[in-house]
């Protein structure tokens, strides 16, 4: 039995077309064909409209326990399954459904398998890559069309169990409306992917999408129209075409899927009620510990520090506070604080260029014998020279009062008398008792003298 599986690696690209058409050319060899909607949007559900058709069958209706929609015949040698048809199809029981289809009892009824998966693979890709041989891979002719390619293939070598993933048939390139077969998209993938792209490549035709509105398989109705052909041809290039084609019966097929679904088996989820009620018996003592933890001690905080505030005396200045510990050094006394006032510059260095003021009023005098004479120029020439004159006698007179006695410059030079007068010090009492003894001697002596001379 030949198991393929049509992916895309985004929706709109013509997978589920692709997939019923394949089908629908396969039966058309005289191959027994299980079509298997895997979406859970059941896309090819709703196109063929199967809740419509007088064929359809629920497989729990007739004793199957599989969720889905049964429509056998559907074309000749063609039948149809949609597991999310008609009722709710949850994750255990559409993964029992895979189970079931792999199973010898179920695949021995027919000769090719064609899955049409959502966009991606949706979320059983790893179940539904286990159930294939190999994967078609549709992708629209358009630009960029590649980009999410490499995701894609990731993706199938990821959930591949034991690491092998099935392989890629190839490449199927669907033409998008207004784009003929050879145009430059198309031949711009084949350019990128050589080999892999299959040489067919289905054209866009609206024959195949007024099939569909009506619930009919574009390839079977529209056999010789272009997009026709090219599925005749794919279902050769792929070789889905089998020998061996049983005859079967609707009946025989159901109850090959009920022995297959008994072998099976339901499929647990999760722990049973029994075992959860164990487990959380067992773990009742550990979850009130960790649920009642007592609360952690506090952390002593420190306490903030207290900035003591200074008072300002009257005169602005801050008075230093009482030392308390009298063991302390006293503390050192402040560093000097550098003067803040300008440095004034040399009064007398403009004073000193006196030779350049004369230069300077030489060669205004040369430059104006060689300038015509007029009625204005004299005064102004007048004004400026005054002007020169004028500053130049204001800067020798401020650098004269800078070296008078009186000025600041003076003073600094000139040591104040109360500075340089010299205290005399205070002498001991036996250095004073002797100063008196020697004054007493002198003035005896002077008297004994003068006594002598007399006599």
């Amino acid at each position: 039995m030949r198991k393929l599986l049509v992916a895309s690696q985004k929706s709109g690209v013509g997978k589920s077309t692709t997939s019923m058409n394949l089908a629908a050319a396969t039966a058309s060899t005289g191959t027994r064909v299980l079509l298997f909607d895997a979406d859970p949007l059941s896309t090819i559900g709703e196109a063929l409209k199967l809740s419509e058709h007088p064929r359809r069958q629920l497989l729990r209706a007739l004793g199957v326990d599989l969720p889905g929609a049964l429509v056998v015949d559907f074309l000749p040698g063609l039948d149809v399954l949609c597991p999310y048809a008609g009722e709710h199809c949850s994750d255990a029981d559409f993964e029992r459904l895979l189970r079931v289809l792999a199973t010898p009892t179920a695949q021995q009824f027919h000769g090719c398998l064609i899955v049409d998966v959502p966009p991606f693979m949706g979320g059983n890709a790893a179940q539904l890559l286990a159930l294939c041989d190999e994967f078609l891979l549709v992708m629209r002719a358009e630009a960029m069309a590649y980009r999410t390619l490499p995701a894609l293939l990731e993706l199938v070598q990821r959930s591949s169990r034991d690491g092998l993933a099935p392989p890629m048939r190839g490449i199927l390139l669907t033409l998008p409306d207004g784009e003929q077969p050879g145009g430059r998209w198309e031949r711009e993938l084949r350019g990128r992917f050589g080999a892999r792209a299959l040489a067919e490549a289905i054209p866009y035709d609206e024959r195949i999408g007024e099939a569909l509105k009506t619930g009919q398989i574009g390839s079977h109705r529209f056999a010789e129209s272009p997009a026709g052909q090219q599925y005749n041809r794919l279902v050769g290039t792929l070789n889905l075409t089998s020998e061996t084609s049983a005859a079967f019966t609707a009946e025989q097929f159901l109850g090959g899927l009920r022995e297959a679904a008994e072998t099976v088996g339901p499929i647990a989820v999760g722990p049973s009620l029994s075992s959860v009620e164990s487990i959380r018996e067992s773990e009742k003592t550990s979850v009130e510990v960790a649920l009642f933890v007592p609360p952690p001690e506090p952390v002593p905080v420190a306490p903030a520090p207290s900035h003591r505030v200074r008072r300002v005396s009257r005169s602005g200045e801050i008075p230093r506070p009482k030392r308390i510990e009298r063991n302390l050094p006293p503390a050192a006394p402040p560093a000097p604080v550098p003067s803040t006032e300008p440095v004034q510059p040399h009064a007398n260095a403009l004073a000193q260029l006196w030779p350049l003021w004369i230069l300077l009023g030489a060669v205004l005098g040369g430059g104006i014998r060689f300038l015509p004479p007029t009625a204005s120029m004299l005064p102004i020439l007048v004004g400026v020279g005054v002007t020169l004159l004028v500053v130049v006698g204001l800067i020798a007179v401020a650098s004269q009062d800078r070296r008078a006695p009186g000025t600041e410059e003076g003073e600094r030079k000139k040591p104040r008398s109360r500075e340089i007068k010299k205290v005399k010090p205070k002498g001991s009492p036996r250095a004073d008792a002797a100063s008196a003894r020697l004054a007493a001697l002198a003035d005896s002596s002077k008297l004994r003298r003068r006594d002598s001379g007399i006599n």
